[in-house]
């Protein structure tokens, strides 16, 4: 069963793979939308489990609408989100795919993000459960969503932190050039970069490469399973010791670093410090004045990897 309540089944797609959530959260709603998660009344019907009794309640057959909505452990996740939803008003809904229609016909990109990333939370809390016996609570769930959640605008850092956006753009026999940018609480620019490797790095994509570092925070993955496991395994120190943290973010929130990576195939590798090259300036403005003063579009956003 495809989405297709209050428009086409591709415009409801559409709109989901544009909704400012990671890429694994807004995959999740649309296999929901499509009734292909691995619920226990899916598995009972393929003869794979004794019985299609939700694992998290015990008490009724765990449908896509039970697990992701229904379910009394998932009611209180929406209510306690900051949608505040009372999934027992939705009297008319009975799917997930008629919840999702009704949302991307009326919800922006930033709001139909945040149901994408709490309904995945949901999910990953019962198969927490399911797989290690162990219950997240409220706090651990809204934690995990949040990690997920990116917004397609440049956010100021709360003082005294500065924020650094990096990213890299890979072009076939030229190589991959990368790009990072320093700003502080007021927007201000620290210092900016540019690196350009001549062998083509990202072997993986960037959702890939960001599911890896969960892992790797976690302390789930041993050293041998990954090209960058070192890599990450330092930032995992740095980050620890500088109480950072990595999100994934827009294109829009990432205009600075994304034009800096383009730039970067012309400058090679080149630092500035206390400023940014003169080409990148517009958009560092178009960051501080907001998101209308400037289109993001012209970048190829197919070659981009974003943080």
């Amino acid at each position: 069963m495809a989405c297709s309540t209050n428009g086409s089944n591709s415009t409801v797609q559409d709109r989901i793979f544009h909704a400012e959530a990671a890429p694994a959260c807004k995959e999740l709603v649309w296999l929901a939308c499509n009734e292909e998660l691995e619920v226990r009344s899916l598995l009972f019907a393929k003869g794979n489990v004794e019985n299609d009794t939700c694992p998290c309640c015990g008490k009724y057959s765990e449908t896509t609408m039970h697990a992701l909505m229904q379910c009394e452990e998932a009611k209180c996740i929406w209510f306690g989100s900051p949608l505040g939803l009372r999934v027992e008003l939705l009297h008319d809904i009975t799917t997930v795919s008629e919840w999702i229609g009704e949302c991307a016909s009326f919800m922006d990109k930033k709001v139909l993000g945040m149901v994408c990333v709490i309904m995945w939370a949901v999910w990953e809390k019962r198969n927490v459960w399911v797989e290690q016996r162990k219950k997240l609570d409220f706090p651990e769930v809204m934690a995990k969503a949040h990690s997920m959640f990116f917004s397609d605008e440049w956010i100021l850092p709360s003082y005294p932190h500065v924020k650094a956006n990096f990213s890299a753009s890979v072009k076939d026999s030229v190589g991959t050039a990368m790009g990072v940018v320093f700003r502080d609480f007021a927007g201000v620019p620290q210092a900016c970069a540019t690196n350009l490797m001549e062998k083509q790095c990202f072997e993986e994509g960037i959702a890939s490469l960001y599911s890896h570092w969960n892992e790797v925070i976690r302390g789930k993955v041993n050293s041998d399973g990954f090209f960058l496991d070192s890599l990450l395994e330092d930032c995992k120190t740095m980050i620890r010791r500088t109480k950072s943290c990595l999100r994934l973010v827009g294109c829009g929130g990432n205009k600075v670093a994304r034009f800096i990576a383009s730039e970067a195939f012309v400058y090679g590798e080149r630092v500035w410090t206390e400023e940014v090259m003169d080409e990148a300036t517009q958009y560092v403005i178009a960051d501080v004045l907001g998101p209308l003063s400037l289109e993001y579009s012209d970048f190829d956003s197919d070659s981009f990897h974003d943080f």
